[in-house]
Formats: C-alpha cells, sequence, structure tokens
C-alpha cells in the first residue's frame, strides 16, 4: 500500500489503515520517493544517527568559535553534572549537556547533523543519544524513532516552514523540538495520535519564537535554545504519554506557526535588525 502523507493526521490515518508503527509509513514513504530497499533506508538513517553520535563523542570543550563568544559551556554543563549537583535529574541534565555541547559544535564548524537545521542541530541528538544512554535501548529502536522525527519534520516542512529567515526560530528550534518530542513519545511505546500530540505539544511551547541572532552569528542565543528545546520535547512527550491531549488539533498548530511566521517583521526573520541583537549587549558583542 502506498504511504504518501502530507499531514499528521494522515500519519495517523495510515499508522491505523496497515496497522503499522510511524515509523514503518515513514520508512515506507522514504522507499517510495527515493526508490530505496528497506535496508537501504535504514542503513540511511542508521548513517546518521551514527553522525550524531560522532559528534557528540568529538566534542572538544576548549574549542573556541571565530568569534571567540561560543564554545567551553558544554564542558561547564559537563563538570557542573559530574560534580553532582544537577537539580534536573541525570537524563535532563545529560539532554540539556548534549544540546548546548551540539550547538556549540555547530558554532566552531565541527561536523554535525542538521536536524532539521544547523541552527537547531542539537535538540532531536540530545534527546535520543541521551535516552539510549540513559534507558540502554537497542540502537534499532532509537532508529526507529528518528524515522518518527523525520515524519513530523516533513510535513512541518511542506505546511509551514523550517527556516528562521521565514518563519523566525519557532521553525527552527520549534520544529526540533516537536520532532524530538514525537520521537521521545515513540520510543515510550506511545500510539500514532500520541505522538502527534506530543509534537504538538512541544511547538505550542515555540509558537512567535522570533529569530534574531547577535552579529548575524548562529551563537546567541541560538545555542542555548537548543537545550531549551531538547527539555521542552521532554517535557511535552511527557505531558502526551500522561495521556495529555493538545487542545488544538496538531495539524492546526503547524498551520497557525506558518501563519505566525508569515506575521513576523523582517527584522524579526534572522536579519539582526530586531529583538536581542539590537540590545547594547548585542551591539558589544565582537568588540
Amino acid at each position: 500500500m502506498a504511504a504518501e502523507y502530507h499531514s499528521l493526521r494522515e500519519l495517523i490515518e495510515l499508522a491505523e489503515a496497515q496497522e503499522k508503527s510511524v515509523w514503518e509509513i515513514v520508512q515506507q514513504s522514504d522507499m517510495e520517493e527515493s526508490e530505496r530497499t528497506a535496508g537501504q533506508s535504514f542503513q540511511k538513517m542508521y548513517e546518521m544517527y551514527l553522525a550524531m553520535k560522532q559528534a557528540d563523542q568529538d566534542y572538544d570543550g576548549e574549542r573556541r568559535s571565530a568569534s571567540k563568544r561560543a564554545g567551553g559551556d558544554g564542558e561547564k554543563l559537563h563538570q557542573y553534572n559530574e560534580a553532582g549537583k544537577n537539580i534536573c535529574g541525570p537524563f535532563i541534565g545529560k539532554v540539556m549537556e548534549k544540546a548546548i555541547k551540539m550547538g556549540e559544535s555547530n558554532a566552531c564548524m565541527r561536523r554535525i547533523v542538521a536536524a532539521p537545521t544547523a541552527g537547531s542541530c542539537g535538540v532531536l541528538p540530545a534527546v535520543l543519544l541521551s535516552y539510549e544512554e540513559e534507558f540502554q535501548v537497542k540502537e534499532e529502536q532509537v532508529i526507529h524513532a528518528l524515522y518518527v522525527a523525520a515524519g513530523i519534520g516533513k510535513v512541518i516542512a511542506e505546511n509551514a516552514s523550517l527556516a528562521g529567515a521565514s518563519g523566525g526560530c519557532q521553525a527552527e528550534i520549534g520544529s526540533a523540538s516537536a520532532m524530538a518530542a514525537g520521537a521521545l513519545v515513540s520510543l515510550q511505546g506511545g500510539d500514532a495520535k500520541t505522538i502527534m500530540h506530543g509534537a504538538a505539544l512541544a511547538l505550542k511551547n515555540m509558537l512567535g519564537l522570533v529569530c534574531d541572532p547577535v552579529a548575524g552569528l548562529v551563537e546567541v542565543p541560538c545555542i542555548k535554545r537548543n537545550s531549551s528545546g531538547a527539555v521542552n520535547a521532554v517535557t511535552s512527550a511527557q505531558l502526551a504519554l500522561a495521556g495529555i491531549q493538545s487542545a488544538i488539533d496538531p495539524d492546526e498548530v503547524i498551520d497557525s506557526m506558518r501563519r505566525i511566521g508569515n506575521q513576523l517583521p523582517a527584522c524579526l526573520r534572522e536579519t539582526s535588525e530586531g529583538g536581542l541583537a539590537t540590545t547594547e549587549s548585542a551591539i558589544n558583542y565582537l568588540s
């Protein structure tokens, strides 16, 4: 059976009609679109996950970005967690740490996986890598979750935007957070509807988030927003898994993100002409 979908509702309907998991529908769609076998599709996704793992392992707390203003904060979080001062618990603490590390690696021009963008590259890996380490699940299960994230991202890209320049940071960190929330719900055994409500809850929390990079660099406030987006994904997933649903239909949340992005003035969409980018601290950022 065909696995073409253009909305979260269609993903749910396909999963239910074919009695398959969401990840299987997304994989089937990838096979049809890219003319890959199931094995080839899985291998491609596996390679992306390995690249995320490698990027996490290669983090160097001594590295600094070209501006010299980004780098080292991931190591600070690591040391804080190791000192037993973590007030968030081991899983959330690790999620925060990995998200910052990945964002800094991107700013330092290291190899990362855009998930879905370079500026939001820390959210999804932080959640998935931390989950595998803390809950000791098989890699295969995490790859399945990565398919779920990809399916959600595809729908957002088609019906709204993934780019800060067109939709604000809600389109980058917000989309990444929704993808990670859905992936986490799937890892915890949630059904298709629960997965989409987890994604919707996460995206709702990010609606209206502007893209205002200081000095035009993907450093401030971008890197730390990865940490917030990752934690938002975890809390949203837990809400959904507890049976809490989004009062707004998940697809309508995506539609709202598109409309809000279109309504944002250009100064709040990656031009560095508004928001934090125009503060006195930002003006002195590179001085």
